[in-house]
This record gives C-alpha cells, sequence and structure tokens, in this order.
C-alpha cells in the first residue's frame, strides 16, 4: 500500500485539477462566445474528438462547429467532474448540459436541449493542459422551437 503524498504532491495535484477545471470552462465558454480560434487552441495537436461527429484536430471541430450553430445562441454545461491525474497526463468525466436553438427561418427546424456525458483526456504540455482526447455520450435530447434573442439596447 502506497503511503501518503506529501503536502507538496497533494497541493500539485489539486493545482492541476483546477488547471484542467479552467481548461474544461474555457471550452463551454468558446463554444457559447463563438470563439473557433481559442475553441481549437485548446486540444493538443492529435486529440480523438467524438462529439456525435468525429473530428481529428481541434482546427476541424472548430470549424465544423461554427458552420453548424454560426450565431445562433446555444449554452453549453459541464458539471460534477471527476478528475483523476497522473502526472502529465490525466482523466475526467464531467456531466453536460446544453441548449442550442436556431434564429427562425434556419434550415433547422428546431433546436434542442441534451443531457449527457463527457469522458475526456488531458497532457500537460510545457507546464500547461490540453485536451487530448474527448467522447461526448448523450443520453437525452428534446426539441425545442427556434428563438432569436431581443435585441440589446444601445449604451448611452
Amino acid at each position: 500500500m502506497p503511503g501518503p503524498e506529501s503536502p507538496s504532491a497533494t497541493t500539485r495535484q489539486l493545482a492541476d485539477i483546477q488547471d484542467i477545471q479552467q481548461l474544461k470552462a474555457r471550452y463551454f465558454r468558446y463554444i457559447d462566445t463563438k470563439q473557433w480560434s481559442k475553441l481549437a487552441a485548446l486540444f493538443t495537436e492529435r486529440p480523438t474528438i467524438d462529439v456525435g461527429a468525429k473530428y481529428h484536430s481541434g482546427t476541424e471541430l472548430a470549424e465544423r462547429t461554427a458552420a453548424l450553430i454560426g450565431d445562433a445562441p446555444t449554452v453549453h454545461q459541464g458539471f460534477l467532474p471527476e478528475i483523476s491525474v497522473n502526472g502529465d497526463h490525466a482523466s475526467g468525466i464531467w456531466a453536460m448540459e446544453d441548449h442550442v436553438s436556431f434564429p427562425p427561418g434556419s434550415p433547422r427546424e428546431s433546436g434542442f436541449h441534451g443531457y449527457g456525458q463527457y469522458r475526456d483526456t488531458y497532457q500537460k504540455i510545457h507546464g500547461r493542459w490540453y485536451i487530448s482526447s474527448t467522447v461526448l455520450s448523450r443520453f437525452r435530447v428534446d426539441p425545442v422551437p427556434n428563438w432569436t434573442p431581443p435585441a440589446t439596447a444601445p449604451k448611452k
């Protein structure tokens, strides 16, 4: 049975877990704020990506997602992370929920509200964590009507 970890090892592991949580938070935020180049930069050079469609790079994921949702209002949430760190590699399981609607007149008949789980692996490269694989399993998807957000009032 291994002995207890040193306080510095425990602190490093907790810092790594926090860094990975921040990485995944940026993943969701960059999709919702349509920051496609920043989304692409979250991945290793040759990741495995399966989010209902399979992609071979962060750039491919970002470009195809941008083409699919464009400026459509979206909300992506990840929560209840289970993260295990082993040196410069880690794995995580995230509960997820997403809500995607398209503007009226879109070729898409309706948006969707989905629930599921991400299973990710991560790699630390030059002191920074990246997503090396992500697999999304959807447990439920409900259709939602398309919607256009109200125009914001001009700032004075």
